[in-house]
């Protein structure tokens, strides 16, 4: 194994046997196994004319050696180069009608031992298309609402760029992918394999030179993403993968008619009355630092002989040369608008009109980025997975425009606003829109809370285009600090060309929300009339049942698809009229014995007298003043303030089940489990992270007195552990404070100084806060690290921040200091684990390390939990 060839060297002869123990897959008990089996949660995608919706069953654990097929790590994606589709994507093993309203179930005829995608629904929602993945292709399938269905024979679908898609928007066609219905209801515009392309670049075994990357200057700061191009042999293989033919394939003969010539199609979209296609292909030079959809492209408008009518932009690769990028659009609109003279944003067709181009673009020149170390922490400055802010910049005017078919005119300018278009939504109407300044930048807000960046109130407006000097009219005000007076977000659904469309009864719109409040989730659903502002209740779930809609059955909202779960009533569908309740599928419950888990929601306060709370699970057997062994599992968040950071989120209504390998199935194995612990940073987002160390410690020590307190624990045998971010927590929390006496970290990133540019929220970077990301990195206090700890990581990890050699060099520094550690790495797999596999081995593997130095370890008596005076190591 990997592992163990990088490791023996350095270990010594006593620690052979326990290096061997491991060195095959192992399985957790069969309580344990028995619910990893149990089958997971279906769900419905209905049809546009909502009388019939697929469901189908994702496989949740594939075996190991569906990880194994070969990936290629190119551009930012992983290509499976047998399929000519993304590694490790997810499908269903089986794919179901239901009839509706009754839920009765229409089998459809399926390929033998099949990998599905969930399917896409024809705009009129008689038919539907799916693809089926085989050992060495992708295949494109239709069925119909009979449950009859056919494989398009010598259609080989690439999903490259399309992002293994094939499941469509709720309600609707859904948008882009490699496989989309056209208008007519028959054609299907495909995403192909490139039929004349030969045989795949032959692998370099000897290289015709050194790999060169170059800067000339004027460079800018780039998160460390995974997996990007290395060497000119890399651009071609991608190049091989990535190319597609277009293809008009003919749903019901299986006539197919290539679509112009191949090439690197990153998305094609055809226009309401299916007569034009946005066809955005990329092309020459890629990237080394930047993954493949920031790479340079063309935007061009094709007439259905795949004729170019009309360009649209050119998007450069930025400065920089080969290790540049084009800018992301959605990303920093700034850089994206400099490299396009236009600034166009948000391409789309607009779904009432036959062909008409949408796009909004900046007005003149952006503005000076402020480079001060304040305006560069600024919280609203952040942009993107990681990247680097834009400081205070004012919001920038910007335009709405459309240019109609045949595309030979000047676009017209349909609404201008000085203070931006963010959050722009628009209405089922077609002529009204809505800007939520609480949204993020672009399209699709529709009325999203604010971040945690922005704690000023926003205003919703309607802006009618059919009133171009009409003021617009302020509909809702939005508080991201009153967390418990959510007003809710407007239902969409999707209109033809992909867009997404508010829904419209009249003057009403209908808002929904997971309706917060200070005893959990409540969601509801209410029709708010924009000309009047009046608010009608429709829906509210009640106390003992954790209850969303899911869908509108009518135009009125009087009937509804709502999915339902209670702590002892499983999730399923049911079609609601006033309090009616009828059951669409009739699942049962999967794992009964988690109904024996005791679950509660816990309150408590901080030393500071921040309110936090927690979920406590108890062993099925658990008998009142028992003390347990304790597994405190968290993830820490920022917050500005106090209130945030104690506002309750989720529900004590919802129905328990565990998958995965997740902490809860330690209450199986006879701990009590303080799940979910808030664990708030609070304070002043720009420099929040200089206090990370000592806001977790609090944070930690309040979660252990609680529980102390209620006499479930025993606070001198308590473990910690967490995810990603979580990890990063428990590493801090292990070489700062005597808290615990164990630790589990998965896939964390214990070195900041190997993010430099970023990471998390922090917007600073390492060279504008070298304090903050050491004192923040567990990595220098290796030596501190006493506490037995379990490092676990996926070899093939693909998150921009917790790269495997996190993970690596901390077991080093750990080991090389004399701490108690372990290193499990897992083969094939990324930032979260899926193969059946590696499920069971990493739930033995946490069982195993708890149960040896957290359960095992010498019980206390009657001690208390230490204080912030002396739980610090010196």
């Amino acid at each position: 194994m990997k592992l163990t060839t990088k490791l023996l060297p350095l270990l010594g002869l006593t620690c052979l046997a326990l290096l061997f123990a491991a060195d095959t897959y192992q399985k957790p008990p069969k309580v344990i196994l028995d619910l990893l089996n149990s089958p997971g949660e279906p769900a419905l995608v209905l049809s546009p004319t909502r009388d019939y919706a697929l469901q189908g069953r994702p496989v949740r654990y594939p075996p190991i050696a569906e990880l194994a097929q070969p990936m290629l790590r190119l551009a930012g994606m992983r290509i499976n180069p047998k399929t000519n589709g993304l590694h490790n994507a997810t499908f269903n093993s089986t794919l179901t009608l239901r009839k509706l309203p009754e839920g009765t179930e229409i089998k459809i005829m399926l390929p033998p031992d099949p990998k599905l995608s969930t399917g896409r629904w024809s705009p009129d929602g008689k038919h539907f298309a799916f693809t089926n993945t085989t050992a060495n292709s992708i295949e494109l399938w239709v069925g119909d609402t009979t449950g009859a269905a056919h494989k398009i024979a010598n259609v080989h679908v690439n999903e490259v760029m399309g992002g293994g898609g094939g499941g469509g928007g709720r309600g609707g066609a859904g948008s882009g992918g490699p496989v989309q219905w056209m208008s007519d209801n028959r054609s299907l515009l495909v995403f192909t394999v490139n039929p004349n392309r030969g045989p795949a670049p032959p692998d370099e075994l000897v290289p015709e030179g050194p790999h060169i990357q170059e800067s000339l200057g004027g460079g800018r700061g780039v998160v460390t993403h995974e997996d990007m191009l290395q060497t000119p042999h890399d651009e071609k293989v991608w190049e091989y993968y990535a190319t597609s033919q277009l293809a008009i394939v003919d749903s019901g003969t299986g006539r197919t008619a290539a679509l112009g010539k191949p090439a690197i199609y990153e998305s094609a979209r055809p226009s309401p009355d299916g007569k034009y296609i946005i066809v955005t292909a990329i092309h020459h030079p890629f990237s080394y630092l930047y993954p493949a959809r920031q790479f340079p492209k063309e935007v061009d408008v094709w007439d259905r002989n795949a004729a170019p009518v009309h360009h649209i932009a050119s998007i450069p690769l930025s400065s920089g040369g080969r290790g540049g990028g084009a800018p992301d659009p959605t990303d920093d609109p700034s850089a994206f608008a400099a490299s396009n003279p236009r600034g166009t944003q948000n391409l789309e067709w607009r779904f009432n009109e036959p062909a008409t181009l949408l796009w909004t673009e900046f007005i003149g020149n952006p503005p000076a980025r402020d480079t001060s170390a304040d305006s560069a922490a600024n919280a609203n400055g952040r942009s993107g997975r990681g990247g680097r802010g834009r400081g205070n910049a004012p919001p920038r005017p910007a335009r709405l425009m459309a240019l109609k078919a045949p595309f030979n005119g000047e676009a017209a300018e349909l609404y201008k606003s000085e203070s931006g278009l963010n959050g722009l939504s628009w209405f089922e109407n077609g002529h009204w829109l809505l800007l939520d300044a609480g949204a993020p930048n672009g399209r699709g807000g529709g009325g999203a809370p604010g971040g945690r960046g922005n704690r000023t109130p926003t205003q919703a407006k309607l802006v009618d285009l059919d009133k171009p000097g009409d003021a617009p009219k302020v509909l809702w005000t939005r508080n991201p600090a009153d967390h418990y007076n959510d007003v809710g977000r407007p239902m969409e659904k999707a209109e033809p060309g992909g867009m997404r469309a508010i829904i419209m009864d009249g003057d009403n719109i209908f808002m929904q929300s997971n309706g917060p409040s200070p005893n959990g989730d409540h969601p509801f659903l209410n029709r708010y009339n924009v000309a009047t502002g009046q608010t009608e209740h429709l829906f509210r779930c009640d106390d003992t049942h954790y209850e969303t809609v899911d869908t509108l059955m009518d135009a009125h909202g009087t009937k509804l698809l709502t999915h339902r779960e209670s702590p002892t009533e499983p999730p399923n569908y049911f079609l609601r009229t006033g309090e009616t309740l009828t059951a669409v599928t009739h699942d049962p419950d999967p794992q009964p014995i988690m109904r024996q888990v005791k679950k509660e929601r816990v309150a408590y306060k901080r030393s500071d007298g921040v309110d936090l709370s927690m979920t406590l699970y108890l062993p099925p057997d658990y008998k009142p003043g028992t003390r347990l062994p304790a597994v405190l599992w968290a993830y820490p968040r920022e917050v500005e303030d106090a209130d945030t950071a104690g506002a309750v989120t989720g529900s004590t209504q919802r129905f328990t089940t565990v998958s995965g390998y997740s902490e809860i199935f330690f209450a199986l194995d006879g701990y009590a489990v303080m799940d979910n612990a808030a664990f708030p940073v609070v304070g002043d987002l720009r420099t929040v992270n200089d206090h990370f160390v000592d806001e977790i410690d609090k944070d930690a020590e309040a979660a252990i007195k609680k529980c102390d307190e209620m006499g479930v624990i025993d606070p001198n045998r308590v473990g910690v552990g967490g995810h990603s971010y979580g990890a990063f927590m428990t590493d801090n929390l292990l070489a700062h404070t005597s808290l615990f006496k164990a630790g589990i970290a998965e896939s964390g990133a214990p070195n900041r100084t190997l993010t430099p540019f970023g990471f998390q929220n922090e917007r600073r970077t390492i060279w504008e806060a070298p304090k903050t990301y050491l004192d923040m990195s567990p990595f220098m206090f290796a030596d501190k690290i006493k506490t037995p700890l379990l490092l676990i990581h996926g070899e093939a990890d693909d998150n921009d921040g917790t790269f495997p050699i996190q993970s690596e060099r901390f077991y080093e520094a750990v080991r090389g200091n004399g701490g108690t550690v372990r290193l499990v790495f897992l083969p094939y797999e990324a930032h979260g684990y899926r193969a059946r596999e590696t499920i069971e081995h990493v739930i033995w593997e946490k069982f195993a390390w708890f149960d040896k130095y957290v359960k095992n370890a010498k019980p206390a008596s009657g001690a208390a939990v230490p204080t912030n005076e002396n739980n610090h190591h010196q």
